[in-house]
């Protein structure tokens, strides 16, 4: 495995011109000490789970940008120490252990993926410094340590008014559920969430059908559901899964419907899938036409650096996360002094965990006991191309 690249997205030498005659009045209020804020950042900007790391790590610029043109975190500028987890889990790791021991930053943002967070946690009381994910959805994992925390909706929460929406309208009496068995938040979904959610609904599941990750055929799939008589499928799938398994659907002429969950309602899945993805249900922790000018702005500022292209909700949650971390850096008594950064880091953590309706343009931020955040979440289903909030 080759070394990661760095990402290093610093804008403290632009920002330290501008500030330069007042920088040390505030700084010295805030008593905040060094020539940077430094915060970490895991995004998977290469692999399965490209599409969340990129529009996280756009996203994450645009709010340190932001930050810094307004005066940094207590004066001082942040910086964003970024690397690629390639959606990997041993990279996820070693990017995690760089970002603590050899960078020395004081918080991260991420990493995304539940396989990437549940190998990083049991570090976590080891190294004692938060990670806050912003789109980790697997139920149970910030349990693992007291510094582990997901500025997300987990996959339960998210799917039950999706469902529920979904059976409403399609009014299926037996389905089938496809999941990948090697990604975690899929598993989840397909091996405990989406069978729950069922069951509540008196729905038969006929079969529970799995594939890897890297897979490319779902033939086998598919007709298997056809053959079994399958009124809706349930996936456990990202985006790229989905879109293809979408498509074979329709390929074989297994017109149903499908309802999905945190990693398979991206923007993505339309793009693959085509005419194949409408009428589908996915579940979402943000909407992005929302009508706030907080969210509008976020939009227009994230559209400019993507080439139009929306993000999925690892983007807003990633920019709030860092709106957090200056929120509670500024408010916890941090010093930013290099013999202080072990009691830093439990300062933040500790603001974190007590974080109660902070604004956000993923809406309000809440850790619940479990530090995950807690809140509304959009219900979308595929129309003319297009993600309709039916939670309107």
């Amino acid at each position: 495995m080759g070394t990661p690249a760095k990402f290093a997205t610093s804008f403290a030498a632009a920002a330290g011109v501008l500030l330069a005659s007042s920088t040390f009045q505030a700084a010295e209020a805030a008593n905040l000490a060094g020539r940077s804020v430094k915060i970490g950042c895991l995004a998977s900007l290469t692999g399965k789970g490209a599409e969340w790391g990129q529009a996280a790590k756009i996203s994450m610029e645009i709010a340190v940008q932001e930050i810094n043109a307004k005066g940094g975190i207590g004066g001082i500028p942040a910086e964003l120490v970024c690397y690629d987890t390639q959606t990997l889990e041993a990279e996820a790791l070693k990017s995690f252990s760089r970002l603590v021991e050899r960078d020395k930053v004081l918080v991260i943002s991420g990493p995304c993926f539940s396989s990437e967070f549940e190998t990083i946690a049991p570090q976590l009381d080891r190294y004692k410094t938060v990670i806050n994910s912003y789109c980790s959805a697997k139920p149970g994992l910030s349990a693992m340590s007291i510094w582990a925390f997901r500025n997300t909706l987990t996959s339960d929460k998210q799917l039950k008014p999706v469902v529920d929406a979904w059976v409403a309208e399609y009014k299926p009496k037996k389905v089938v559920i496809i999941y990948d068995a090697e990604d975690a938040v899929s598993k989840g979904e397909g091996a405990g969430v989406l069978p729950a959610l069922f069951k509540q609904h008196n729905i038969e599941v006929l079969d529970m059908l799995t594939y890897r990750t890297r897979d490319t055929d779902y033939s086998a799939q598919v007709t298997k559901a056809k053959s079994l008589g399958a009124e809706g499928i349930g996936l456990g799938s990202c985006y790229q899964n989905a879109g293809a398994i979408a498509k074979e659907m329709a390929k074989q002429g297994l017109n149903v419907s499908v309802v999905g969950g945190a990693c398979a309602g991206a923007p993505g899945f339309i793009e693959i899938a085509g005419k194949a993805a409408e009428g589908a249900y996915m579940s979402t922790a943000a909407w992005l036409e929302d009508p706030r000018p907080e969210v509008q702005a976020y939009m227009k500022a994230f559209l400019a650096k993507n080439a139009g292209k929306a993000p999925p909700y690892s983007g807003p949650r990633a920019y709030d996360i860092i709106y957090s971390y200056k929120h509670c850096i500024e408010k916890s008594g941090v010093t930013n002094k290099p013999a202080d950064v072990d009691a830093d880091r439990g300062r933040i953590r500790d603001c974190l965990a007590g974080l109660k309706k902070f604004p956000g343009v993923a809406g309000e931020i809440t850790m619940d006991e479990n530090r995950d955040g807690a809140g509304s979440s959009a219900i979308l289903k595929v129309v003319n191309g297009k993600y309709v909030n039916m939670a309107k």
